[in-house]
Order: C-alpha cells, then structure tokens, then sequence
C-alpha cells in the first residue's frame, strides 16, 4: 500500500474514533412526551413533531449569507458566513455539472434545551447534496434530530426539488419513534445525477439498516443546474407571509464528515481538491452576524456561556478538509 493510502485510512480512522467518543455512552431519552398520558395521545405527538419538521425542511430556503459572499478563487478555502448553514460548498465557475457526491458522518448526541425553555423546538439537519449554494434548489439526502415538545426525535429524510422532505425509514419510526436512527449510528449518503435530469438518492445507517433507502427522482437540467455540491449541517429556514424565520440549532456533540468526494466534468476529486471553482468553508452566524452558532474544524470546544463573536478572528478560522473530512463543533443555538 502507498504511504498516501496509509496516512488516508490513518486519519479517516482517527475521525471515527473522534466522533465515536463524542458519542460514547449515549443513552437513548425517553422518547414518550411530557403530558401524552396514552398511546393515542404518544401517537399524535409524533404526528404533530413530524408535520413540524417537514414543514420547516421542505421550504426551499438554502443558503442565507449573513453577508455579501466573496468573490471567491477557484480551489483553497474561501470563508462564507451563513445563518443556516454550516460546512462546505464546492461551487462551479465554468460550464462542468456536478454529477456526484458521498459522504460518511456520525449522528451526534444532542442536548434539547431545559427548564423554563425545555417546549423549545429546535433541529439539526446533517446532509450531502447538489445545489442550493447559488440557486434555490436543492438534491439532497441525510439525517436530523428534533427537539419538539420536550422530546428528541430521530429522522432520516431526502429533498427532491421541486417537492418538499420526505422522511423515510421504519414505518415504526415514523409513525411511533421506535426504533428510528440514534446517537453514534454511522450513516454513508450519496447523491447521483446524470445528464438527462435523473437522480439516485441513497443513505445507508450501519447501525439501524432498516433506515437505509434509496429513491430515483427526476429534475429538468435547465431546472436542477448542478452546480455545487454540499457537506452541510443546517437550521432550517422556513419561509412566513411577512419573510422567513429560522429554527434554532439544537445543540450537538462534536460531529462532522468523513470521505466527501465530488465528480464534474468527470473528475473525481476530495472536498478540498476541486478546482472547477470556489471552495467555501460555510460558518453559521446567527441572524445579527454577531457570533458564531457553530464552527468548522474548530480546534478546541469554546461552548459555554460566553458568545463568540465574529469580530475575534481567532473564533472560527477559515480551514480546509483533510481528505475529504473535518469536524464541526457547536457553539451556540440562535
């Protein structure tokens, strides 16, 4: 074996175990809600937590920079302040198609808020795609927790332009929360498309196979550009009669992506390798630009009390992937 390969499986592995530890230990919450004093009441609660989480996934809200994005070089890492999105974009500058992206991440353990706050809704959303960076639509497939009603609920979901997020997964996770996808289950996505406007859409959960899915769907090349590809965690933006509020970011445990890849124009390359245009390392902000909500690669966990502040230059540096992978770590929820 090459010594690039070794240092690739070295690095990919010590990602895991990062992310494997972050995790380690997690006990799955009691997934009945406060107050649901019956199986039809437990029943309409999920119910209403899914109809929630749909509503707020499926509307057409991709990225929101919290400032005038940069005029960005193709290839190194260019920084792109977002208030929804967090990780990186690989954008086409020339006539080349993205036609696919993989990705592996760990769902992480999340902290839904407590006491006075604790009916506070709040959603991560973990996810690869195409498009959504420079256009309003989005290919795209991963998995979410909600914090509703006091209650954490696992999904794993896909979002085909122009319909909305469809969850999939067990009918028992579905419909009752049982047995859905947990904390530390490793999940590898994969996004298709061809020329013609035909998608595969595929999402494996070692740990839960039965949440695994794959689906075919189909986009007008003039509609669906494919031009960028995506490795994101996300608060939902949904739009209101009066503009669009965004969900706060349920608190996790380090997490982030491992083996992200990307082909256009028939080249294959890591996250960090494309050339074909700008690679954005995506920074959430909340919806002031003040401070940051979460960071890419962070190298120490900053959490707590005090706010990082986007003036701190020091507070969420411009990074890029090793390999194809990096980390993400919260910092704040709104």
């Amino acid at each position: 074996m090459k010594p690039f390969s070794k240092i690739r499986i070295s690095f990919v592995r010590a990602t895991y175990v990062l992310l494997g530890i972050a995790v380690a230990g997690v006990l799955a919450a009691d997934p009945v809600p406060a107050g649901a004093g019956s199986t039809q009441d437990y029943a309409s609660a999920v119910a209403r937590a899914r109809a929630a989480f749909i509503k707020k996934m499926s509307s057409h809200r991709p990225l929101v920079p919290s400032t005038a994005p940069a005029l960005a070089p193709a290839g190194g890492a260019t920084s792109l302040p977002t208030v929804n999105w967090s990780g990186f974009a690989d954008v086409e500058s020339g006539s080349n198609r993205v036609s696919s992206i993989t990705g592996e991440w760990v769902i992480p353990n999340v902290q839904c808020p407590g006491g006075i706050y604790q009916y506070q809704d709040s959603i991560n959303a973990q996810w690869i795609g195409i498009d959504g960076a420079t256009n309003g639509t989005v290919e795209q497939l991963g998995s979410a927790t909600q914090c509703f009603e006091g209650v954490e609920f696992y999904y794993v979901w896909y979002e085909m332009f122009p319909g909305g997020t469809v969850v999939e997964g067990t009918q028992a996770c579905i419909n009752n929360n049982v047995d859905c996808p947990q904390p530390g289950d490793r999940i590898s996505a994969s996004v298709t498309a061809t020329p013609a406007g035909n998608y595969t859409l595929s999402l494996i959960d070692f740990n839960h196979p039965a949440e695994g899915f794959s689906v075919t769907a189909s986009c007008a090349p003039a509609t669906c550009l494919d031009s960028s590809a995506e490795w994101i965690m996300e608060r939902p933006a949904f739009g209101l009669p009066f503009g669009f509020q965004i969900v706060p970011l349920a608190n996790f445990s380090l997490t982030g992506f491992a083996n992200g890849t990307l082909t256009s124009g028939g080249k294959t390359t890591e996250i960090e390798g494309f050339k074909d245009g700008p690679v954005y390392d995506v920074q959430m902000t909340d919806d002031t630009a003040s401070y940051w909500l979460d960071c890419v690669g962070q190298q120490n966990f900053f959490g707590g009390p005090k706010l990082l502040l986007t003036s701190n230059p020091n507070a969420c540096p411009t990074v890029s992937p090793i390999h194809g992978s990096f980390t993400i770590t919260w910092d704040s929820s709104y």
